[in-house]
C-alpha cells in the first residue's frame, strides 16, 4: 500500500501504519488507565510505550521484563538511600557510585540485559534528584511516577504483544543454513585458487555475514529461555565457521610449498556445498563425504584432516541448532565437540564511559542542590537523565544529533500542545481525545526506520515536558520548563560531542586484545591458553563490529584476521609438542627458541620473521618443522593485520 509517492519509493506503508496506529493505542490506553485511577503525573504512563517498542514479540516482552525489574529495583534502591540518615551530599556520592555501577555494566552484559541496568539507574536517577534538591513533597511523586511506570509497562506489553509479529526464525535458520553452505564453498575456493586477492573478496562478504547472524542471534533469541538456550549452538556455528575459513586459508599458504590436496578432494568439497545448499535441514548422514574422507588416514596431509574436522564441526553445530541436542546426547557418535564463543568484556570503555556519566551527573546535581529551586531541580532531573541515556549509547556522537532533534520537536509540540490545546480542555472525556492525533503522528514516526531513533526522545518529550494530564499553568512556567529541557539536551549532546567514542578507537582496542590474547598463548598461560580459540574468536567479532561502524567492513577492513587464528593454532600446537615426553631435548631448545622470537614485538616486524626463517632451516624434526612453517607462513599472510595495527595508532595518535 503507498501513501504520498516520493520518486519510487514510498513514505508510508502499510506495516509502518499499522505499527504507528498499535503503538500510539497502547500509549493511549496505559494513559487512560492512569487518568482513570487519579493517579499524580499520569503521563509517566504513556512514556514506556515509545521505549518497550520492538519489531519482534520476543524483543517486546524481554525488554518489558528488564524495565519492569529495572524499574523495580532502580526504585526500591532510591527510596533506600533516601531512608539512609546522612547529610543529603553523601546520598548523592552514594547515588553516583550507584549510576556509576549501572552504566558500567550496560556496557559489561550483552542483549537486553544491559537495559535493565539501564533502567534500574534511570529509576533511581528520577527518585533520588528530585528528593534531594527539591524536597517538597518529591517523595509521593516519586511513587506515584514508579505506579504509573508499571502500569505503562504491563499494559503496554500486552497490547503490543498481541500485535507485533513473532521473530521469523525459520528464515533465520535458513541464513544459517545458507552461511554454512557458503562457507564449505568458500573453502573449496579457497583450496583450488591461486588468488589470494580473490579469496580475500569472498572472505569478506562472508565475514559480513557472519558478523550480522552474531548481531541477531540475541533477537532472534529473546522473549524465550528455549531460544536463549540455542544461542549456544548458533556460537558454535559460527565459531566453526570461522575455523573452516582458518583451516582453508592454512591450506592455501601451504600449497606454495607443496601440493597438499589428494585427488578428486575439491570436487568432492564442491558437490558437498551444493547438496547443502538443496537441502534443509542437512546431515552428517546426508553425506558420504566423510565416509570417503576419513580423519584417520594416513595418506591425508595434516592441513587437510585439520579441514574436514573443522567442517564436521560446522555440520554437527548445525544439527545441533535444529534439533537442539544437548552435549550428552549423541555427541561422541558425531564427534561434537561445540565452541562456545567467550562474552566480550571491555571493562577500559565501559568504566571511562561511566566516570564521564558519573561526573555529570554529581557535579550538575551538587551544585543544583546549594540552590534549592524548583527550576534548578528541572535543571539537575534533565542533565541526569540525558546523561544517563547517552551513557548507556554504544555510539553517542552518532545518535547525539538524532537526540537533540527529537527532544526538540517533542518540546514544540508540547508547547503548542499547552497553548492551544490545554486551556480549552474541561473533562477527562476531552483530554483523552484530544491526545489521539498527537499520539497517531508520535506512532507512525516512531514506527517509521527514517525518524525511529528521534521519535522516541520525541514522544518522551511531548509527554514530560508538556505534563500532559495535568492542569494548564501560566505562560512562563511553561516556556521556561521547556526551554530548560531542551537547553539540557543540548548541553549534555555538546558534551559527548567532544568526548566522543570512535569506531576506529574501539577497533584497536579489539585488535590489541587479539595480539594480547597471542602473548598469553605464547607465555602458556593456562587460563587463557585452554580458552583461546573461543577468546580470539569473540574479539575477531567485536573487531568487524566496531569496523562495521566505521564503515570499512567489506571496504577497508584489513586482511589476515583469520590468519591470527592460525598463529594461534600453530602455537599451541608447539607447547602441545613440549608435553610430549618423547620429545628431543634438540628440539625443546628449538620450540623455546621460536616461542622466545615470538614474544618479541611487534610480530609482524619483519625482522622477527626473518629470525624465525633463519630457526625453521635448522629443524630437522618432520613434524616440528612442519608446525615451525606453518607458523611462518601464517605470520606473512597475517601482516596486512599488523600493518593495520600501526595505521590505526597514526590515526589516532
Amino acid at each position: 500500500m503507498r501513501f504520498i509517492p516520493l520518486f519510487s519509493k514510498p513514505i508510508f506503508t502499510r506495516s509502518i501504519i499499522y505499527y504507528g496506529l498499535c503503538l500510539a493505542f497502547a500509549s493511549w490506553f496505559a494513559f487512560f488507565i492512569a487518568v482513570m485511577m487519579n493517579l499524580p503525573n499520569p503521563y509517566w504512563a504513556a512514556m514506556p510505550a515509545w521505549v518497550i517498542f520492538q519489531p519482534t514479540r520476543g524483543l517486546v516482552l524481554e525488554r518489558a521484563i528488564y524495565r519492569f525489574l529495572g524499574t523495580f529495583i532502580g526504585a526500591a534502591i532510591g527510596f533506600a538511600i533516601l531512608l539512609i540518615p546522612i547529610h543529603p551530599i553523601l546520598q548523592l556520592i552514594v547515588f553516583t557510585l550507584l549510576i556509576g555501577i549501572t552504566t558500567t555494566c550496560s556496557h559489561i552484559f550483552r542483549g537486553t540485559i544491559a537495559y535493565g541496568f539501564f533502567t534500574t539507574g534511570l529509576t533511581t536517577a528520577i527518585v533520588i534528584i528530585p528528593a534531594i534538591i527539591w524536597p517538597n513533597d518529591t517523595i509521593h511523586l516519586a511513587i506515584s511516577r514508579v505506579v504509573c511506570t508499571f502500569i505503562g509497562c504491563i499494559v503496554v506489553t500486552i497490547i503490543l504483544a498481541l500485535f507485533i509479529p513473532k521473530f521469523p526464525l525459520r528464515s533465520f535458520y535458513q541464513r544459517i543454513h545458507l552461511l554454512t553452505s557458503d562457507v564449505i564453498f568458500y573453502a573449496n575456493q579457497v583450496v583450488t585458487s591461486n588468488s589470494k586477492e580473490e579469496c580475500q573478496d569472498i572472505e569478506q562478504t562472508l565475514l559480513a555475514s557472519i558478523n550480522d547472524i552474531n548481531d541477531n542471534a540475541a533477537v532472534a533469541a529473546a522473549g524465550s529461555m528455549h531460544k536463549n538456550r540455542k544461542l549456544r549452538y548458533i556460537d558454535a556455528v559460527i565459531a566453526a565457521s570461522l575455523d573452516v575459513m582458518a583451516a582453508s586459508r592454512a591450506i592455501l599458504t601451504r600449497n606454495e610449498r607443496e601440493n597438499v590436496l589428494p585427488p578428486e578432494f575439491s570436487e568432492e568439497l564442491l558437490n558437498l556445498s551444493k547438496q547443502m545448499s538443496h537441502k534443509h535441514p542437512f546431515y552428517l548422514e546426508d553425506t558420504d563425504f566423510f565416509t570417503k574422507w576419513q580423519l584417520n588416514d594416513s595418506q591425508l596431509k595434516p592441513e587437510i584432516k585439520r579441514l574436514l574436522y573443522t567442517i564436521e564441526q560446522l555440520l554437527a553445530a548445525e544439527h545441533a541448532l535444529i534439533h537442539n541436542i544437548e552435549r550428552t546426547q549423541n555427541i561422541n557418535k558425531q564427534n561434537y565437540t561445540a565452541t562456545l564463543l567467550l562474552p566480550h568484556r571491555d571493562w577500559r570503555m565501559a568504566m571511562n564511559i561511566a566516570a564521564i556519566t558519573c561526573t555529570i551527573v554529581f557535579c550538575v546535581s551538587l551544585s543544583c542542590y546549594f540552590s534549592h529551586t524548583q527550576l534548578a531541580e528541572q535543571v539537575a532531573v534533565g542533565i541526569g537523565i540525558f546523561a544517563i541515556v547517552f551513557g548507556s549509547f554504544p555510539l553517542p556522537q552518532v545518535n547525539a544529533a538524532k537526540l537533540f532533534i527529537g527532544v526538540s520537536s517533542g518540546v514544540i509540540v508540547a508547547i503548542v500542545y499547552s497553548f492551544l490545546v490545554q486551556p480549552y480542555i474541561t473533562s477527562e472525556f476531552w483530554l483523552l481525545a484530544t491526545l489521539i492525533p498527537f499520539l497517531i503522528f508520535g506512532g507512525i514516526c516512531r514506527s517509521h526506520p527514517t525518524t525511529a531513533i528521534p521519535a522516541i526522545d520525541g514522544n518522551v518529550a511531548f509527554f514530560f515536558a508538556g505534563h500532559i494530564g495535568m492542569p494548564a499553568t501560566d505562560t512562563f512556567t511553561i516556556l521556561s520548563t521547556d526551554l530548560i529541557y531542551i537547553l539540557c539536551a543540548g548541553i549534555i549532546s555538546g558534551i559527548f560531542i567532544l568526548l566522543p567514542r570512535k569506531p576506529d578507537k574501539q577497533a584497536l582496542n579489539a585488535i590489541l586484545s587479539i595480539q594480547r590474547d597471542l602473548d598469553r598463548i605464547i607465555a602458556a598461560q593456562d587460563a587463557v591458553s585452554k580458552n583461546w580459540y573461543e577468546q580470539s574468536t569473540r574479539q575477531l567479532l567485536r573487531l568487524m563490529l566496531h569496523l562495521s561502524r566505521a564503515g570499512k567492513l567489506g571496504d577497508n577492513a584489513p586482511n589476515g584476521l583469520l590468519s591470527t587464528l592460525n598463529i594461534g593454532y600453530a602455537i599451541t600446537m608447539l607447547h602441545a609438542k613440549l608435553e610430549r615426553p618423547e620429545l628431543d631435548h634438540t628440539s625443546y631448545i628449538q620450540i623455546k627458541t621460536i616461542l622466545y622470537i615470538l614474544s618479541l614485538k611487534p610480530k609482524g616486524n619483519l625482522t622477527i620473521i626473518n629470525e624465525l626463517n633463519k630457526q625453521i632451516e635448522h629443524i630437522e624434526n618432520v613434524e616440528l618443522r612442519r608446525i615451525a612453517e606453518m607458523l611462518m607462513d601464517s605470520l606473512n599472510e597475517s601482516q596486512p593485520f599488523f600493518d593495520y595495527i600501526n595505521e590505526l595508532n597514526k590515526k589516532i595518535q
